[in-house]
C-alpha cells in the first residue's frame, strides 16, 4: 500500500468532455426527428469501390437493420438536445463489432427544432477464422468460421477448431446477442468448448452500464468446467461457478460517472479418483467506480485508419471481495481480496500520454499474500509523416507471491526474442520503443499495411536481489503489420522478427513471432 500515494499523485483532474464543434447547438432545443442511414461494407457510389468484386461482396450480406441502430441511441424524438449524448452515441456505435464507422449530424430546422441524422458504415463480419501464432519456438493454430452480424441483426456466432501451444486440440462454439429478445442493451452470450477429456460451458445475461446516463446494471453468469487434473489423466476436476450482480449510478451524467455495485458469487468443485476432493465457496464483491469523462478521438495509436476513443479523464475503480468462513460449506478461513486501479491521460499538440496504475492483494489466515502493485505509461508522437513513435514502460512489484504464479517476462509479455516463461521473479521492468511506419492505407479497399522497427529491454528479478543495469535483457527487430481496413476493430496482425542481444544462452538468437494486435 505504501506505493499508492506515489502512483496517484501522478494524476490530475481533467476538463469535462467536449463534443466536436459540429454537434454543438444552442441549449434547450427539442429533437423533432431522428433519421438512421446505414451503409454497406463497400460504398459502391464511390468510383474507387464501384467494382464487380465489391458489389458482389455487398450482395452476399445483410446491411445492419435500422432498428438495431435505433436501439443504441441515447436520445429520442421529444428529448432536449444534448451534444454530449450524441457524441457518446457515436462512440458506443463505433465500439460495436459490426460497425467500422459512425457519425452523427445535428441541424436546426425552420421550426426551431433539431433534426439528427445518424450514419453507420458496416464492417465485414463473415470471416473465416485462420489464426497462426508462433512464440518461443511453439506454434498454435485456429481454423473455423464466424459471423458477427447475422442477417443484419447484430447477433454473432462462430465455430472454431484450435490447437494451442501445448498441442491440445479443441472445438469451440459461441453465440452473442447485444439486444436479446429485441430489448435495448440486454446482452446474452453462450460459449461451449470441447477437447479430449475436457468440457466447458458458460452462459450470461446482463444489462450493463451501457452509457454514462445508465441508472443501473444487472447481470448473471453460470459456467461449468470438467478438465483432467493433469493432461492425459483419467482424474477429472469438475467445477461450477455462478454469480449475480447489481449496480447503481449515483449521479448519471455525460460529464462524469459515480457507480457502486454488489455481486454474489458461488463456487462448487470436486475431483474424481481414489481420493475425492471437494470444495465449496461463496463470496460477496463490492465495487465503486469514479470517472471523469474527457474523450479524445484519434487515429494511428493502436489501430490504423479507424477512429479510436480514449478517455483522458481521471478515473478510479476499487473492488473488495469477501469470502467468509462458512462451516456448512467447509470453508475454514475468511479471505479478503482488495484491488484498486487508476488511469489518466494527457494530450498536447500531436502527443498522447496514457498512465495506468493498480494494486491488489489477498488477506487470509491473519496475513497478506499475493500483493501486486503496477505502473504503466504509454507515449505516442503522431505528428510525424506516415509514422507514430510509440514508447511504453511498465514496472510491476510483487510481495509474497504464490510460486506457481510469479511475474513473467517473455515474448508474450513484451520482451520479443526470448522464449516462453523464460524469466520469472517478483519484480519486473519493461521498456518498448517502436517506430510504426504506415506504408499503405486501404490497399485494394481491404488492407492497411505497415512496418515497425522496435527495441525491447526488460528484466525480472527477486525482491531481495540488488538491481544491476547489466542484468537487462535487450532485443531489436523489425515487424510487419497487416490490418483489415473493413473490419470493425482494425487491429493488426503482427509478424515480428527479433534478435536477442543478451542472456539467451542455449536458444537461437533470432526469433519469429506471429501474434494479434499492437505489442502495447
Amino acid at each position: 500500500m505504501r506505493y499508492l500515494p506515489l502512483l496517484f499523485c501522478l494524476y490530475a483532474m481533467p476538463l469535462a468532455a467536449a463534443p466536436r464543434a459540429a454537434l454543438r447547438l444552442p441549449a434547450g432545443l427539442v429533437i423533432s426527428s431522428v433519421t438512421i442511414e446505414t451503409h454497406n461494407v463497400f460504398e459502391t457510389e464511390l468510383p474507387a469501390e464501384n467494382k464487380i468484386l465489391y458489389r458482389a461482396a455487398n450482395r452476399i450480406r445483410f446491411v445492419t437493420r435500422a432498428p438495431v441502430i435505433m436501439r443504441e441511441l441515447l436520445f429520442a424524438v421529444g428529448d432536449r438536445y444534448d451534444a454530449a449524448l450524441v457524441a457518446e452515441t457515436e462512440r458506443n456505435l463505433r465500439a460495436l463489432p459490426f460497425i467500422r464507422r459512425a457519425e452523427a449530424e445535428a441541424t436546426v430546422n425552420k421550426n426551431g427544432t433539431v433534426d439528427v441524422l445518424v450514419r453507420t458504415y458496416d464492417s465485414w463480419t463473415l470471416e473465416p477464422v485462420a489464426n497462426f501464432k508462433r512464440a518461443g519456438g511453439s506454434n498454435s493454430i485456429k481454423a473455423g468460421v464466424g459471423e458477427g452480424n447475422i442477417l443484419g441483426t447484430g447477433k454473432a456466432g462462430s465455430a472454431v477448431y484450435s490447437r494451442d501451444l501445448e498441442g491440445v486440440r479443441a472445438m469451440s462454439f459461441d453465440y452473442k446477442d447485444i439486444q436479446f429478445l429485441r430489448y435495448k442493451h440486454l446482452q446474452y452470450s453462450m460459449a461451449a468448448r470441447t477437447a479430449p477429456g475436457s468440457r466447458r460451458f458458460s452462459v450470461s445475461l446482463a444489462r450493463p452500464f451501457f452509457a454514462s446516463i445508465a441508472p443501473s446494471s444487472l447481470g448473471g453468469t453460470f459456467s461449468y468446467v470438467a478438465d483432467p487434473v493433469v493432461p492425459g489423466s483419467s482424474v477429472t476436476r469438475r467445477a461450477a461457478d455462478g454469480s449475480v450482480s447489481y449496480g447503481v449510478s449515483l449521479t448519471p451524467s455525460p460529464e462524469r460517472t459515480r457507480r457502486v455495485s454488489i455481486g454474489l458469487l458461488a463456487h462448487r468443485a470436486e475431483s474424481t479418483g481414489p481420493v475425492p476432493d471437494r470444495a465449496r465457496a461463496a463470496a460477496v464483491q463490492l465495487g465503486a467506480d469514479w470517472q471523469e469523462l474527457d474523450y479524445l478521438t484519434a487515429r494511428r495509436i493502436k489501430k490504423f485508419t479507424h477512429d479510436e476513443d480514449y478517455n483522458l479523464g481521471f478515473g478510479v475503480t476499487a473492488t473488495v471481495g469477501l469470502a467468509p468462513a462458512l462451516r456448512a460449506l467447509g470453508v475454514a478461513q475468511t479471505q479478503i481480496s482488495p484491488a484498486i486501479a487508476a488511469h489518466k491521460g494527457f494530450t498536447w499538440g500531436n502527443q498522447l500520454l496514457l498512465l495506468n496504475s493498480g494494486y491488489s492483494s489477498k488477506y487470509a489466515n491473519g496475513e497478506n499474500s499475493e500483493l501486486r502493485a503496477s505502473f504503466d505509461a504509454a507515449y505516442y508522437l503522431r505528428g510525424l509523416r506516415f509514422q507514430t513513435l510509440a514508447v511504453h514502460t511498465s514496472l510491476d512489484l510483487g510481495w509474497r507471491l504464490d510460486p506457481l504464479t510469479p511475474l513473467v517476462l517473455d515474448e508474450f509479455n513484451g520482451l520479443r526474442g526470448y522464449g516462453l516463461n523464460q524469466f520469472t521473479g517478483t519484480r519486473r521492468f519493461l521498456l518498448n520503443v517502436e517506430d510504426r511506419v504506415y506504408v499503405w492505407d486501404n490497399l485494394f479497399q481491404l488492407l492497411d499495411l505497415g512496418v515497425v522497427f522496435f527495441y525491447d529491454s526488460g528484466y525480472v528479478w527477486q525482491q531481495a536481489r540488488p538491481v544491476k543495469l547489466s542484468d537487462l535483457k535487450n532485443s531489436v527487430g523489425v515487424g510487419l503489420r497487416l490490418a483489415p481496413s473493413r473490419s470493425a476493430n482494425n487491429n493488426p496482425a503482427r509478424i515480428d522478427l527479433a534478435h536477442a542481444l543478451s542472456g539467451n544462452t542455449g536458444r537461437p538468437s533470432w526469433s519469429l513471432s506471429v501474434l494479434g494486435g499492437q505489442s502495447f
